[in-house]
């Protein structure tokens, strides 16, 4: 098979720089997707659901594994600082954007100064105002996130 290669262990997958448990890993996800298309959608939610409480699972006691092999007393404030500095609190949505820009085509540009505001500093807290907000989208500052 193209998987194995033949007898002389020729694998034409390998030619192409292609991985066997690359195909596997592909195969095993359309037929995952194929599945996941059959099921109602409350079977789709309840999967989903029972899959991150299963990743989350994991992480968590990776964290838990990684403070305890490490010999710095700090780890786990240090390790929380680097991902607040390597994540943003906030990301411009392109549908907030686009708001923002046909009111300043119709002359109101407060929503465009209140995302730059926000926009300048992406790793910090945005201001409780901006939290309150109705109209940076449908859902407040989780639209933004």
């Amino acid at each position: 098979s193209l998987l194995n290669g033949n007898e002389a262990g020729f694998n034409p997958l390998a030619m192409y720089g292609i991985e066997v448990d690359s195909v596997l890993r592909d195969h095993q996800i359309h037929q995952d997707l194929e599945e996941f298309s059959k099921m109602s959608a409350e079977d789709r939610d309840n999967k989903c659901r029972d899959k991150w409480r299963e990743w989350l699972t994991l992480y968590k006691s990776r964290v838990e594994e990684d403070c305890q092999k490490s010999d710095d007393p700090n780890y786990k404030e240090a390790r929380l600082d680097l991902q607040k500095r390597s994540n943003p609190v906030v990301i411009p949505r392109n549908h907030i954007l686009q708001r923002a820009i046909d009111r300043a085509e119709l002359g109101d540009y407060s929503l465009a100064r209140r995302l730059l505001e926000v926009f300048e500093q992406p790793y910090e807290t945005p201001p409780e105002q901006w939290l309150a907000e109705r109209d940076v989208g449908d859902k407040g500052a989780s639209t933004v996130t």
